[in-house]
């Protein structure tokens, strides 16, 4: 299996170029938020390459509902070296949503996201991460500490 790190080759593209592809921000912010659940713990993304050709790429996304799921299917067809959204050329994803006309799923909208803007910046967002911090139960102090029928 290649590492999604090993694809140097991959058009680059601005968050502008991404809009554009996705057909706006909807998909945008879809791919941000499926990528920070292919996070692990330390911030690595767990996307496998499992087939590079010279300018098509297979690779196995996990599912983003069903955690024993994958999708082994992901198919990009690009122009490597390229800068912009018209180095993607095509894809497809074998999940129910993966062959759209227009726009994409949200499996190759965070595997295009991550390859072509978001493995060069210095961190990764997590867009929940703030919510996880106010709800967690560490910090929770209980207005009542026993459970009784006589309340």
């Amino acid at each position: 299996m290649i590492l999604t790190t090993d694809l140097f080759d991959f058009p680059e593209m601005t968050e502008k170029d991404l809009k554009i592809l996705f057909t706006e921000s909807y998909q945008l912010s879809q791919a941000v938020s499926y990528l920070a659940e292919l996070m692990d713990e330390e911030s690595n993304i767990n996307i496998g390459c499992l087939i590079k050709n010279t300018n098509i790429v297979k690779l196995q996304v996990k599912s983003r509902h069903i955690n024993s799921k994958t999708y082994s299917r992901c198919y990009i067809e690009y122009t490597p070296h390229s800068i912009g959204y018209s180095g993607v050329k095509r894809y497809y994803c074998e999940c129910a949503n993966g062959n759209r006309t227009i726009g994409c799923c949200s499996h190759v909208a965070a595997i295009i996201y991550y390859l072509s803007h978001a493995r060069y910046l210095a961190t990764i967002v997590r867009p929940a991460e703030i919510l996880a911090k106010i709800f967690n139960k560490d910090h929770i102090t209980p207005v009542i500490n026993e459970d009784s029928d006589e309340d």
